[in-house]
């Protein structure tokens, strides 16, 4: 397990996030609110509100409950994590990765406690994230390495 992701990408890093799949953490929350405040009703309730168990993005390969975002000076690339004894792991499976010049914008929308970062390639496909609040001046480096928008 490495610090980054330069072993998995076969380059250096450039600049590198942890991520969570797009909407997860809402559900995770309002499930947890539910059981709180009502135990299995309170449970039922919030999988109502929230729809059904999290798929991901569509476009987004299922990495789990956490990912890797890593930026190379010629790729950008979603990396796989292993849980550690105290933090993730970057682990050296690659799941998904694209050429840069293939990325046609990249956008972090900067929340108080959750950002969401997209990004979108030429080709149409479109990877979004949430980025927790610890994340989100690595998330601001993975943007500006791609030459994105900061919001």
């Amino acid at each position: 397990m490495a610090a980054d992701a330069s072993q998995a990408l076969g380059a250096p890093e450039v600049a590198g996030v942890f991520v969570n799949p797009k909407g997860m953490t809402k559900k995770v929350t309002a499930a947890v609110a539910g059981q709180v405040a009502g135990g299995a009703v309170g449970t039922f309730a919030a999988k109502m509100k929230t729809g059904p168990a999290y798929q991901g993005a569509p476009d987004v390969p299922n990495f789990g409950r956490v990912g890797y975002l890593a930026v190379s000076a010629d790729e950008v690339a979603l990396v796989k994590t292993d849980t550690g004894m105290l933090k993730m792991k970057i682990s050296d499976e690659v799941l998904a990765r694209s050429p840069r010049t293939d990325v046609a914008s990249a956008e972090l929308d900067k929340g108080v406690m959750l950002s969401h970062l997209k990004i979108d390639f030429t080709n149409g496909v479109s990877w979004e994230f949430d980025v927790p609040k610890k994340d989100k001046k690595s998330a601001q480096e993975v943007v500006r390495a791609l030459g994105g928008t900061i919001r």
